[in-house]
């Protein structure tokens, strides 16, 4: 029964074309990442080009190409901001659909009618949108890797496309904890513009709240994967910093930056440390989850606001 809700979630979000819409919105906000990586590339190089022939004009030597610098992967940095922001969106709204749908055409009262129990029925939808977030992270990675080739001008590394993967697998496991607020919003609250509010709400809370509060960052900054805080002299930050381990927009942050090798360097230990803090809060939204949908009343309607 788990896989038979599971595809019929995953029907039902390509008959509303949400699947599509996803899947779309990923696949542009990587290629415009490509796309500012490939600009950034001409401008270096064009500049270094020209500084090269006035240094050979004076009779100097030139310095290294800076782009040769610059970490290979580096071209997908800008994904580490669009995730968080416009990617854990959409992972609420996914979350908030698969349930708030059922409750507004009464599938809900249809699908208990049978033997299916509330345990089965939230694996499904918890099945259906890992699933369609793994197709999104999969097509993701698949428009970087093209898009290192075109910019790089080079087929990746083994070890670059092990990173990659590493990436939007991390990736996936975020947008799953936000895909899982919106579940929970909807079985815990009785009206679904309250319930889409509420979800909204803990991912204000969760990207800029938070890594304000834990780091000293303004809400603008909280979405620079280079973090560098205003001031954390202040005694109130002081304070709150020590809080820095468990918030999970800026651990996230600092795990990408450490797979994909542009920021500083850590061990593998203190990398999936980082990690800890999204897998503990999928487990928790678990946990809720499964505790609300035993007690949650699907003969209702919440097609009212």
């Amino acid at each position: 029964m788990i896989g038979a809700i599971a595809t019929q979630q995953v029907l039902a979000l390509r008959r509303q074309r949400i699947f599509l819409a996803a899947l779309g919105l990923f696949m542009a906000m990587t290629a415009i990442a490509g796309v500012l990586g490939w600009s950034s590339h001409n401008t270096i190089v064009r500049v270094y080009d020209e500084a090269v022939k006035l240094l050979a004009a004076d009779g100097r030597p030139a310095p290294p190409n800076p782009f040769l610098l610059k970490p290979t992967l580096s071209l997908v940095s800008n994904m580490v901001v669009y995730i968080p922001f416009l990617g854990a969106l959409l992972a609420v709204v996914l979350g908030h659909l698969s349930l708030a749908d059922d409750e507004a055409d009464g599938l809900g009262r249809l699908i208990f009618s049978r033997k299916v129990t509330r345990r089965e029925y939230i694996l499904g939808k918890l099945a259906a949108a890992a699933g369609v977030l793994a197709v999104i992270m999969l097509a993701a990675f698949v428009v970087s890797a093209v898009s290192l080739v075109i910019v790089n001008q080079a087929i990746p590394s083994l070890g670059d496309l092990v990173r990659l993967g590493g990436f939007f697998t991390i990736s996936w496991v975020y947008l799953l904890a936000f895909s899982l607020i919106g579940m929970v919003a909807v079985l815990a609250t009785n009206r679904r513009s309250m319930a889409l509010l509420s979800a909204m709400g803990a991912w204000l809370v969760v990207t800029f709240a938070v890594p304000q509060f834990t780091s000293g960052l303004r809400p603008t900054s909280s979405l620079n994967p280079i973090i560098d805080p205003v001031s954390t002299s202040q005694g109130f930050f002081k304070i709150t910093s020590l809080a820095e381990p468990f918030s999970v927009a800026e651990q996230y942050k600092l795990a990408s930056g450490s797979i994909l090798a542009t920021g500083p360097v850590e061990t593998g230990l203190q990398t999936i440390g980082r990690i800890a803090p999204t897998v503990a809060l999928v487990a928790v939204l678990m946990a809720i989850a499964f505790a609300l949908v035993q007690r949650h009343d699907f003969s209702r309607s919440s097609n009212g606001a």
